[in-house]
Formats: structure tokens, C-alpha cells, sequence
């Protein structure tokens, strides 16, 4: 009689507990939401750019070119009719 458990003996009581996380899948998720997280923050801050480039921009000649795009429907109105 030995006092050392056998070697299946451990195995079975091995996979009786629980198993714990596995340290690469735990650290390629954890990766994976950097990245998804780094994508969100970029993708945002090009639309907070792009939001602040359209208000930045001059409203007198887009109200010059809406006034003529309308000058040029009227002319063409008036010629077709």
C-alpha cells in the first residue's frame, strides 16, 4: 500500500474540479476588446471631426449657390413653359 495517490487516480480528481480560465483565450478576448474599443473611440472622433468641419465651413456660399441653383430652376421654368 503506497501513500502516493496513482497517477489516475490524481487525473480523475483533476478533472472533477472546475476548470479554471485559460490564460490565452482570456488574453486574446481581452485584446479583442482593446482593439474593438480603440476602433469605437477612432470611428468616433473622425465623426466629431467631420460634425465640426461641416459647421465650421461658411454659410454664404452655400446660401449663393442654393440661390442660384434656384435662379437656374426659375430661368429654366420660365423658358420651357
Amino acid at each position: 500500500m503506497s501513500l502516493r495517490p496513482s497517477s489516475t487516480r490524481a487525473e480523475v480528481r483533476k478533472k472533477s474540479y472546475k476548470t479554471g480560465v485559460d490564460a490565452d483565450e482570456a488574453w486574446r478576448r481581452r485584446e479583442d476588446n482593446l482593439v474593438e474599443i480603440r476602433k469605437n473611440k477612432r470611428e468616433d472622433n473622425l465623426l466629431k471631426k467631420r460634425r465640426e468641419g461641416l459647421q465650421g465651413l461658411p454659410s454664404q456660399p452655400m446660401q449663393q449657390l442654393l440661390d442660384a441653383s434656384q435662379n437656374a430652376a426659375a430661368l429654366e421654368k420660365r423658358v420651357f413653359d
